[in-house]
């Protein structure tokens, strides 16, 4: 595929297999790119290679992401990326649901390296988290990140968002309204795994 935009062409190399990719397979993008941008005349050309990976599993039991971490480090050395078709699917449902704006959306398929779609205007609260209760209640390491009772947080659940509210913080076993930094324990209206992410909109 060939789109051009106001950054300069983008071209995308879409691939269907079996498996997951080669090596070759990753790079072949860079071939595409650099012969587009002698044929132009300019550098202003970007690879992005798209896979649908494992494409005889269900989309949830494929390896993710399918690129090991040497495939990664070559293609952002490289400036190139990588990405697959399952998290182009998901990318529509969160676009839609205004978790991601379509201004980011479109900007991080210029990413290089592995290509992902992050909550727009968001900040991750750093993991590792203790999950407790049947996992109705995390417990977090704040440094800097204000949160309050009633606010809602975006639940990632490997790039498939939804919105939870703190119903109470506990620090230090007692019962703040708001807390920016610490240990603290927070009881969510919704349910959450050891691997979920958490992030907190910057508008709250």
């Amino acid at each position: 595929l060939r789109v051009e935009t106001e950054r300069g062409l983008l071209v995308i190399e879409v691939k269907g297999i079996a498996g997951t990719s080669t090596d070759k397979d990753c790079s072949q993008i860079s071939k595409i790119k650099y012969r587009r941008a002698k044929e132009r005349g300019r550098f202003d050309v970007f690879g992005l290679y798209l896979v649908n990976h494992q494409r005889f599993l269900p989309p949830e039991e494929r390896t993710s992401p399918p690129f090991n971490g040497t495939q990664i480090e070559d293609a952002q050395n490289d400036e190139r990326g990588l990405l697959t078709t399952y998290e182009l699917f998901k990318l529509y449902f969160n676009v839609t649901n205004q978790y991601v704006s379509k201004e980011d959306a479109r900007n991080a398929l210029f990413e290089i390296g592995l290509v992902q779609f992050r909550p727009s205007g968001a900040i991750e609260i750093a993991g590792p988290y203790e999950i407790h209760h049947d996992g109705s209640v995390v417990v977090l390491q704040l440094d800097g990140i204000p949160l309050t009772t009633g606010m809602s947080v975006i639940l990632d659940d490997a790039g498939c968002y939804r919105l939870a509210k703190i119903l109470e913080i506990r620090m230090n076993n007692v019962s703040v309204e708001e807390v920016s930094t610490g240990e603290v324990g927070c009881n969510l209206s919704e349910k959450v795994l050891k691997s979920t992410k958490l992030w907190v909109s910057c508008g709250n």
